[in-house]
């Protein structure tokens, strides 16, 4: 637990709530006839911004372009379905972050209209085509552990994301404020019962707390402490003689696994709220957020409010409509303002 502890405090250099935050946006993208765009529709895409917008050529794997990049260290890339773009924004100043990660979405947009590609913006897309793109080595380690169905299962849902930096000795506060406010996240996130149903599903066995997590701490030890609590995920050994056969991608027990990837260990447990470091800053990761018509601003504010950084809270809020029906179970939003 210690090396945890350690990749937590060490070196962090501490600066108010919220002085820099960082987006991700997924957005799945449907033809005109309403349904998802193909790979290769996916890839002219990224191609296209390369040769035309201003981006570059990040991360090639098995042949597919998966990640690139522009000059101020935004990214766009694939999260699981052939459809499922990602925006992964730099991180920026509170005041201004929504408003140039919207630009870059325009750009997006832009460049997808012209190879037949529209947003779709709900947060689970309706649809019995199999959507998964499995372009590296990690995805197809997840795709070994847990099983094609149960996988499909992420490659569906859009979401948006913040990180928020923290000082080190608010950071516990800041984690159990959200936590208090779990409620308030889930009543508007139908990607819950998708994630659930995966947990459940998937062959690996993930421990249940795996996803969600706890939603109180005492202290960053006691976050670490919770977290080593689930095992690591390994792909398969390399082989060594002509003679090894090489281990199946498993999980191992956090405590017999010497060589850890931090950040990946990490970001395999998929908690509402959770620590991230990037460089000397911590920050939060703010999770239960649906990709829908709601503006980002206004997700921001929701956060921010519960974080004591603004005065915008849940009553300057306002949600658009949407119906949800999965196994019976449905919803409206309230109308706007």
């Amino acid at each position: 637990m210690d090396r945890l502890v350690r990749y937590f405090t060490e070196g962090i250099q501490d600066q108010p709530i919220a002085t820099t935050v960082g987006m991700e946006i997924e957005t799945s993208f449907i033809d005109l006839g309403g349904q998802p765009i193909t790979l290769a529709q996916s890839q002219q895409l990224l191609v296209l911004l390369c040769n035309g917008y201003g981006w570059f050529p990040g991360k090639v794997k098995n042949q597919l372009l998966t990640e690139i990049f522009d000059r101020n260290g935004n990214k766009i890339l694939y999260e699981l379905g052939r459809q499922n773009i990602e925006l992964s924004a730099a991180p920026g100043r509170a005041v201004d972050v929504v408003e140039k990660s919207e630009r870059i979405l325009q750009v997006l947009y832009s460049a997808a209209a012209e190879v037949g590609a529209f947003p779709n913006l709900e947060p689970i897309l309706k649809t019995d085509e199999s959507l998964l793109v499995i372009p590296d080595e990690r995805d197809a380690i997840w795709l070994e552990l847990d099983g094609r169905e149960a996988l499909e299962l992420l490659a569906r849902i859009s979401s948006v994301q913040f990180t928020v930096s923290v000082p080190l000795a608010q950071a516990v506060v800041c984690l159990n404020r959200l936590g208090e406010n779990i409620g308030r996240f889930l009543k508007y996130y139908p990607q819950e019962e998708y994630w659930r149903k995966y947990i459940r599903e998937s062959k690996a066995g993930y421990n249940p707390m795996r996803y969600g997590g706890p939603l109180f701490f005492h202290s960053i030890e006691n976050y670490c402490e919770r977290l080593v609590g689930h095992d690591v995920i390994l792909g398969p050994a390399q082989e060594t003689t002509p003679l090894f056969r090489a281990d199946p991608a498993r999980l191992v027990s956090y405590g017999k696994v010497v060589d850890l990837d931090i950040p990946l260990y990490l970001r395999s447990i998929w908690w509402y709220f959770r620590l991230r470091r990037y460089g000397n800053t911590l920050g939060i990761e703010v999770r239960p957020l649906p990709r829908d018509n709601e503006p980002f601003q206004e997700k921001l504010d929701f956060v921010l409010g519960i974080l004591g950084v603004s005065d915008a809270g849940p009553s300057s809020i306002r949600r658009t409509p949407f119906f949800f029906e999965e196994g019976g179970a449905c919803g409206i939003l309230p109308e706007p303002d």
